[in-house]
């Protein structure tokens, strides 16, 4: 069974313990944060969050078996330096519809590591596990995040106010879809191509 996709100089592959140390450095910094409703975390609050995913994943890898937890870690093929991580996230009562999530590393940005990420998620909601539907949300004043997204295809549905708390800052919820049926089978093939 498939674990590992590439795209260039970069790798998409299935979260494993090994990966954790990198993820939970990447996500104890403010910067990376700061749009977040989670984090700053210290790393060790990272870890025991992951750790019984990453055990999940790992289990139905040994059975060959394609696993229920959609979390991957992004690194350089050519040096296995961490960019940062991507997942699908399913949402409860809705089979075939997912959350998408991509946290890049800061000194990975300005790279198109994000669209990258977002791509890979859309060729492997619709082409591996046969999504109808992904669903993406950032903060409003995450413009960065919205433009990925809408880069990679995803449109604006609305704007949830004052959905989240941090601290004692409140953040507007931008929602946005994509829809299988509204994405062209071209683009999916080219997706197929692209993440080998």
């Amino acid at each position: 069974m498939k674990t590992k996709w590439i795209k260039d100089d970069i790798s998409f592959s299935y979260c494993v313990e090994a990966d954790l140390k990198d993820i939970a450095s990447m996500l104890s910094k403010e910067s990376v944060c700061k749009y977040m409703f989670f984090g700053p975390n210290k790393e060790e609050d990272t870890v025991t969050y992951f750790s019984p995913l990453v055990t999940s994943i790992e289990d139905s890898l040994k059975e060959d078996k394609i696993p229920d937890c959609h979390i991957f870690s992004i690194r350089k093929n050519s040096t296995g330096e961490s960019i940062g991580q991507c997942a699908l996230l399913p949402i409860e009562f809705t089979n075939g519809n997912y959350l998408i999530g991509y946290q890049i590393d800061d000194t990975q940005w300005k790279k198109g590591y994000g669209t990258t990420a977002c791509n890979f998620l859309v060729h492997y909601a619709f082409n591996v596990i046969d999504a109808f539907r992904l669903t993406g949300d950032c903060a409003r004043d995450n413009s960065g995040s919205e433009k990925v997204m809408i880069r990679s295809g995803f449109q604006s549905e609305c704007i949830q106010r004052k959905y989240w708390l941090v601290g004692e800052k409140y953040f507007d919820r931008m929602l946005f879809s994509l829809l299988k049926e509204d994405f062209p089978e071209s683009r999916l093939k080219e997706l197929n191509d692209i993440y080998r």
